[in-house]
């Protein structure tokens, strides 16, 4: 979703949408997945700290968007070095290094780390949002749309779900997750529909206001433990001047 609304990865969301209505990868699919210059290098490493050649493997993807236990397994040397080789240049290397030094919360290559810390503590976003980085609220909700979300199915329409979340707040610079809400995320794009078995009760992911999959119970608490981690990271690790 947020490659179709021009923020990130190379122009070709039909390949994208038209992969994941036919549920049919293809060399060309992967092509466009590598050029998600954000995402893509956190799955090589994963990958490759995991013993898979493969950074598109379903459980090395899980681990960056959902979290599973093979973040556990990353070394924290390794992962600082990660860090430090693709952001020196854009960031202090004491705030990267900071990172492995707040306790008693540990850095994981989860995807909610990326954006709380780019938007809340690394004191910059990409060019994409720049315009749009105003005060907390704003800065919250940019937050809450482009984390890996989790909500229960309240009512299943034609074009989207009605979903109970907890969103993203963000108050005097400090994040937390606020009281239950309710949000429409889209099930159709472009005349295709997604997810056409899931029911009230489920619970789903969101990106970008795009319903994404049906989560087991262990995958929200996993989603929710990294999220939480990684949300008290950006609030424990100041901000550089």
């Amino acid at each position: 979703m947020p490659n179709r609304l021009g923020y990130c990865g190379p122009d070709e969301n039909e390949v994208m949408l038209e992969s994941c209505a036919k549920n049919r990868p293809s060399a060309r699919l992967l092509e466009v997945l590598r050029g998600f210059h954000g995402a893509y290098p956190y799955l090589r490493f994963l990958a490759e700290h995991n013993g898979s050649g493969d950074p598109f493997d379903y459980r090395v993807t899980e681990a960056y968007w959902i979290g599973n236990n093979l973040l556990q397994d990353i070394p924290p040397d390794a992962f600082y070095k990660h860090l430090q080789k693709r952001f020196s240049a854009k960031f202090p290397r004491e705030h990267v290094k900071s990172f492995f030094k707040t306790k008693p919360y540990a850095s994981f290559p989860h995807h909610s780390l990326h954006v709380f810390n780019a938007f809340s503590t690394m004191g910059t976003v990409s060019d994409a949002f720049a315009s749009g980085i105003g005060p907390d609220d704003k800065v919250g909700e940019l937050m809450d749309k482009c984390r890996i979300s989790w909500g229960r199915i309240v009512d299943v329409q034609e074009q989207d779900f009605a979903v109970e979340y907890e969103p993203v707040v963000r108050q005097n610079g400090k994040l937390a997750l606020g009281p239950p809400a309710r949000t429409k995320l889209a099930r159709q794009v472009n005349g295709t529909t997604f997810m056409s078995d899931a029911r009230p009760g489920d619970w789903v992911s969101a990106h970008w206001g795009l319903a994404c999959e049906v989560l087991s119970p262990v995958q929200v608490e996993d989603l929710k433990t990294y999220t939480l981690a990684s949300m008290r990271l950006a609030n424990t690790v100041p901000v550089p001047e």
